[in-house]
């Protein structure tokens, strides 16, 4: 799924490519957010986007209504909350929930509220998907995965 390097990159610039405008050579490489609100709480150590946000990163991208990310102690990223519709999209592979947590710590992410992956003609459902970003591993709980009908022949191979 989504490659290890990928959530990092997508949210260590975050709080400061809000502000910049990106330069035109270096738009090919850069991580770019867009909100209709943004609001940072140094107390708290967050940053929120709020209303069609839109996260999109060289390899990945994430549209959703609302973006938490929170940082620990040395202004390391910790964790992001992506709320309501989200959707992430990765070359031929496709996620969408209504709530996705990333744990820098674990590298992994987590899917829930009606979590669905979709990989070439599979579409893999659960309460809860757990992707590890540095194995490409997943788990559901409980699992249902389904070949989609019409679909047959396209030969990529599903969630694994």
């Amino acid at each position: 799924m989504i490659k290890n390097r990928i959530w990092p990159l997508l949210l260590a610039g975050m709080v400061w490519v809000a502000y910049a405008e990106p330069q035109q050579e270096d738009a090919a490489d850069s991580t770019v957010i867009t909100s209709e609100t943004l609001l940072f709480d140094y107390q708290r150590s967050i940053a929120i986007f709020e209303g069609n946000v839109r996260v999109v990163d060289p390899q990945v991208t994430l549209t959703c209504e609302k973006l938490y990310v929170y940082f620990d102690e040395n202004n390391q990223i910790d964790s992001v909350v992506a709320r309501e519709n989200v959707h992430i999209v990765q070359d031929d592979r496709r996620a969408r929930a209504e709530r996705a947590v990333y744990r820098a710590s674990e590298g992994s992410i987590v899917l829930t509220e009606n979590a669905r992956l979709y990989r070439g003609v599979e579409e893999l459902q659960g309460d809860e998907i757990q992707i590890f970003t540095q194995s490409e591993k997943v788990i559901a709980k409980p699992a249902r995965l389904v070949v989609l009908p019409g679909r047959a022949g396209q030969g990529t191979r599903g969630a694994e």
